[in-house]
């Protein structure tokens, strides 16, 4: 019985010892794990090869209890620290799409009416403003408002934190102060969208980042591989990843933007070999070879993940040292993952504008078009962001999402006003040449001063330079903040001059229309895409001729009184290059008194375009205009799709009917400086005739009679405008090779 008992108390010892003995060894191992750091560092595009290098890092089983990263390190570090798998990184970047995200301005369908105009006038997008201390211009290229949309969606499920060392794995992001270039961990008191975006704002393409009363940077500036701040916050070893572009060659120095590129270069290099001395012998440095891919390589990125994955491979039998059992990895790893989820939709109970000094915030309310007690998600959050940003009054609008009364939301935007104010100039312009005799310019100017009371005042002054002179100044006002219905007092001068032949090879007579115009029209605007309006006011016309044989016998003038309605909606995605949406503007003018033997006076026209996208990037235009006026030659065609062939304004009347039919493919090629590069062709009809009742009317060949004309073209949209090289010919046996920038429609 004694014996019995012994045995079975020795039994239970057994037992209970090797019940034990696992779990105290897997702690006893867990103790003994040294600290890893994971140190990802920034390089534009290249720093997508961070996903290949997790990757490799996952299948050997190596977890990472700290993560710190730069620039495009810090999104890759931040996605994986806050919960991300590799591969959802990985589809992450692959369906971005990094021509909107580096979008000048935002889509053509998010801006309102007046601006929509402004792109036939081919003004550049770029603004100056007119300050006190003289002109001023935009602190960056790019806006950021799309990068910060982009970073708040895929942060989502972690918006609600704001201590980043409390992520499924501490994380810290660097940014560099502008002010002294001193290095600004981001961790505390921060969102992790807020410091992505901190650390990725190159100097120059994004403007700084407003935080706690600092400009933050990009974080290259400072630590491009932050070795010493990972080891500051505990880490032992360190896994450093370094994607950075190396220093080019002296034969490449051959222009402004290489030599800056250098610079930048260099100053990067020099911060990154200090970070590399303080790693240890138990550190590995891991450098992917990316070959000739670039920073800027953002439609590389499957490329560039693989190449990141297969040359960390090569490190593999120093990074198994670090390694744990499967079982452990998948725990931790598995931890990761679920320590996070997106936060539920909640009811919202305010929206709040804070920080404004110009913009009236109701106007900001209205755009925001969010209702209370809605349902409020992140990706409607960012969707009232981007309407306000379309505003054009910002640089860009950063929100947060901040608790409310009994489990409700407050969504808080801080809009960043322009820096360089309200009062701004832009300039543009038109050209086309045939290279031998013809040659016509337009320089154009545009002077805004927006906000001149608080229901959103706006004058706007237009002065257009060339061979058709024009001069503008009017006074937008709306009935109230944010409202649809606004008036508009309006005074313009336009000097018109166009050709007259009576042969085929030169014209007899030179004949210039100046008209002058005040009004005070009425209008509705529908949505962002149109208005309507209604006009009264008096005008002076006069018609004549410059040089040439005497057609008219005497100057041909009018003075009255006049009513004018308008019609303009427009949903093109672009003006120059559509694949969607429409335009259509009409107007009708009727003048009280008539020019001499004439019943009436009147002007008539309209414009409509409709493009068709086939896929595949291939896309066609029905385009079609027409106009009847009692003002002598006052529609002018010739020129690129305007009877290609033909010198620009060859032929004109005072009624005119046009139709169009072009096609064009986008290439696959980048084009020159990755400007989108077209192929096409066009084929137009149409007939103008001279019925304004001048002794002349008939005196033309060209008068009454259909002409057939087409081209072929290649073409290109770039930062200055579409510019198109193309051969025209008609069925007047007029042809032409043209260089045109502009509009041409």
């Amino acid at each position: 019985m004694i014996v019995k008992r012994f045995l079975f108390v020795l039994l239970t010892i057994v037992c209970g010892v090797q019940a034990v003995v696992p779990v105290a060894a897997s702690e006893l191992e867990q103790m003994k794990r040294p600290t890893i750091g994971l140190v990802l560092s920034g390089g534009g595009a290249r720093g997508f090869a961070h996903v290949g290098v997790i990757k490799v890092l996952e299948e050997l089983g190596i977890p990472v209890d700290i993560v710190v990263g730069t620039s495009m390190g810090s999104m890759v570090g931040g996605g994986y620290a806050s919960g991300m798998t590799p591969s959802q990184m990985q589809d992450i970047i692959l369906g971005v799409d990094w021509d909107e995200m580096f979008a000048l301005r935002p889509d053509r369908n998010e801006l309102n009416w007046r601006q929509r105009n402004d792109d036939y006038k081919n003004l550049f997008i770029g603004e100056i403003g007119i300050t006190s201390q003289g002109p001023k211009m935009p602190s960056s290229l790019v806006p950021a408002q799309h990068l910060g949309e982009f970073l708040s969606r895929i942060t989502e499920h972690v918006s609600d934190v704001h201590d980043l060392s409390q992520l499924a794995v501490p994380f810290a992001a660097i940014a560099t102060d502008l002010a002294d270039g001193s290095t600004v961990v981001m961790q505390q008191n921060t969102s992790l969208a807020t410091a992505m975006r901190a650390s990725m704002s190159i100097p120059g393409a994004f403007a700084p980042l407003q935080y706690q009363g600092r400009s933050l940077v990009d974080g290259g500036l400072a630590q491009n591989l932050p070795v010493e701040t990972a080891k500051a916050l505990g880490a032992d070893i360190v896994i450093a990843v370094n994607v950075g572009t190396p220093l080019a060659k002296p034969e490449s120095f051959n222009s402004v933007v290489s030599v800056m590129a250098q610079m930048v270069g260099i100053l990067t290099e020099r911060n990154v070999d200090r970070s590399k001395s303080r790693l240890s012998q138990a550190d590995i440095l891991i450098t992917p070879d990316l070959g000739a891919l670039t920073a800027a390589d953002f439609k590389s990125a499957k490329a560039i993940i693989d190449a990141g994955e297969k040359s960390a491979w090569d490190y593999a039998s120093k990074l198994k040292r670090l390694s744990v059992s499967r079982r452990e990895f998948e725990r931790w790893n598995l931890a990761r993952t679920l320590s996070s989820k997106p936060p539920m939709p909640q009811r919202l109970a305010e929206v709040r504008v804070e920080g404004l000094k110009v913009v009236n915030p109701e106007v900001v309310e209205k755009a925001a078009d969010l209702q209370q007690g809605q349902w409020l998600t992140q990706e409607a959050a960012a969707q009232a962001s981007g309407r306000i940003w379309a505003l054009d009054n910002f640089t860009t609008v950063p929100y947060e999402m901040e608790p409310g009364p009994d489990g409700t939301q407050v969504l808080v935007f801080r809009p960043q006003e322009k820096p360089w104010g309200y009062n701004t100039i832009r300039i543009g312009g038109k050209l086309s040449t045939d290279f031998q005799d013809d040659h016509s310019f337009q320089v154009v100017m545009n002077h805004t001063m927006q906000w001149l009371n608080r229901w959103g005042g706006e004058w706007r002054n237009d002065l257009r330079i060339g061979k058709d002179g024009y001069l503008s100044t009017s006074f937008y006002q709306p009935l109230g903040a944010g409202s649809a219905l606004f008036i508009q007092p309006e005074i313009s001068y336009e000097s018109q001059d166009y050709e007259w032949y009576r042969g085929r090879d030169y014209p007899d007579s030179h004949i210039r229309n100046r008209i002058f115009e005040s009004q005070v029209a009425v209008g509705l605007e529908l949505g962002n895409y149109g208005l309507i309006r209604g006009s009264l006011g008096w005008a002076a016309i006069k018609s004549e001729p410059t040089e040439g044989i005497q057609l008219i016998e005497d100057d041909l003038s009018i003075r009255s009184g006049f009513a004018k309605v308008s019609l303009e909606l427009d949903t093109l995605d672009h003006v120059a290059f559509p694949k969607s949406g429409f335009a259509l503007h009409a107007q009708g003018i009727h003048f009280l008194e008539t020019f001499s033997g004439q019943s009436e006076a009147t002007d008539y026209a309209i414009d409509a375009m409709l493009p068709i996208h086939w896929g595949n990037e291939f896309v066609t235009i029905i385009s079609a205009k027409a106009g009847q006026s009692s003002i002598p030659g006052r529609y002018a065609l010739g020129g690129l799709f305007n009877f290609s062939g033909s010198a620009y304004g060859r032929y004109s009347g005072s009624e005119m009917v046009l139709g169009r039919l072009i096609g064009y493919k986008r290439l696959p090629t980048k084009g020159y400086f990755g400007f989108p590069i077209y192929v096409g062709g066009s084929f137009e009809m149409g007939r103008l005739e001279e019925r304004s009742g001048l002794n002349f009317s008939h005196d033309s060949p060209d008068v009454g009679r259909w002409i057939k004309s087409g081209s072929v073209f290649v073409a290109a949209n770039s930062l200055f405008g579409p510019v198109y090289l193309a051969l025209g010919h008609n069925s007047r046996d007029d042809t032409a090779i043209y260089f045109y920038w502009g509009v041409p429609y």
